[in-house]
């Protein structure tokens, strides 16, 4: 009997260094969105999009043949975060790092001017939920083009949730003058800041009263 146990024992040590548990962060896998990146398990994601003016749809990115974006023009930006797990998250923390060729101009959370990032906190996404979140950008002046006549830039986004993390980027181009047929595009019509108003605050306030008096 006693035999028995401690070959079954062996047996068991044995298996154990034969096959060490993989420890946690270790894997490298491919997001929902593509890119690579570290996580253990991959359901919780984050999709990064930016909004098409001419056609008003959501597109992982605009490139250089696309539209260009002038000085003063508002880009709208589409956070997707997706809990495909079988738990609760919560909370689940949300960063959107702006380029330095653009500035906040609405959305939820808290922005820091210095280092021209939002942050926000999600409370109890649930097992297969999926929330999303808008955030409204202005290209700066001139001036903050440094002399550059076209540039593309990408915007950065990362979700977190216990050991869960995952990033996702949604590219732009912008210029100072008229590039591929697109001088300055249209702001962002009245139905997006409506859409903004409940996170933005008194800020957009404005906005409603200018359509009230048009």
């Amino acid at each position: 009997m006693y035999t028995k146990r401690i070959v079954l024992s062996t047996i068991s040590i044995l298996a154990l260094l034969a096959f060490p548990a993989r420890a946690a962060f270790a894997d490298m896998c491919t997001t929902q969105y593509g890119g690579e990146t570290t996580c253990n398990p991959s359901d919780l994601t984050i999709n990064k999009q930016v909004r098409n003016t001419n056609t008003n749809a959501f597109v992982e990115n605009l490139s250089a043949t696309d539209l260009t974006f002038s000085a003063g023009s508002d880009v709208l930006y589409k956070l997707t975060i997706k809990n495909t797990s079988g738990e609760t998250f919560n909370p689940v923390y949300v960063k959107d790092v702006l380029p330095s060729f653009l500035t906040f101009v609405a959305g939820p959370g808290t922005y820091n001017a210095d280092t021209n990032t939002l942050t926000l906190e999600l409370k109890e996404v649930i097992a297969g939920e999926t929330r999303t979140v808008e955030v409204m950008a202005r290209v700066k002046n001139l001036d903050s083009f440094n002399g550059k006549s076209f540039v593309c830039v990408n915007n950065y986004a990362e979700v977190k949730a216990l050991n869960r993390f995952d990033s996702d980027t949604a590219q732009v181009c912008l210029g100072t003058s008229n590039v591929l047929g697109a001088t300055t595009l249209p702001v962002a019509g009245y139905a997006d800041y409506m859409a903004l108003l409940p996170f933005a605050g008194v800020g957009l306030a404005g906005i409603a009263l200018l359509k009230k008096k048009s």
